[in-house]
């Protein structure tokens, strides 16, 4: 049976450090809240994926809670840049260390 509980309560007993985690949802569905509830619970080592990383994985790089990035293509120009993803792919000074890139190619 479903058991209703608080988003923080999810985020502690369902992401761990080391976890690997994927947030979906596409411009007024970015989940901006269950980011930010991470970044609240300090969690850390995270392999992060998503379609196109979008301003709440570049939060989660930048407050250093990301270890692994896998994406399909780098940058969402219509969400806004992403510093903190540009500055850890060009310096390598911040998080996440690892990059994995998939491409999917269609048949025909």
């Amino acid at each position: 049976m479903a058991e209703w509980v608080t988003l923080a309560e999810a985020i502690a007993a369902n992401v761990h450090d080391g976890a690997t985690v994927a947030l979906e949802g596409f411009t007024h569905l970015i989940p901006f809240a269950a980011g930010h509830e991470i970044i609240r619970q300090q969690r850390r080592h995270l392999s992060l994926i998503r379609m196109t990383p979008d301003l709440i994985y570049d939060q989660l790089i930048g407050a250093g809670c990301a270890a692994k990035l896998t994406f399909s293509w780098g940058g969402n120009p219509g969400v806004g840049s992403l510093h903190r993803f540009r500055d850890a792919v060009e310096n390598r000074g911040t998080q996440p260390q690892r990059f994995s890139k998939c491409v999917r190619r269609g048949s025909g």
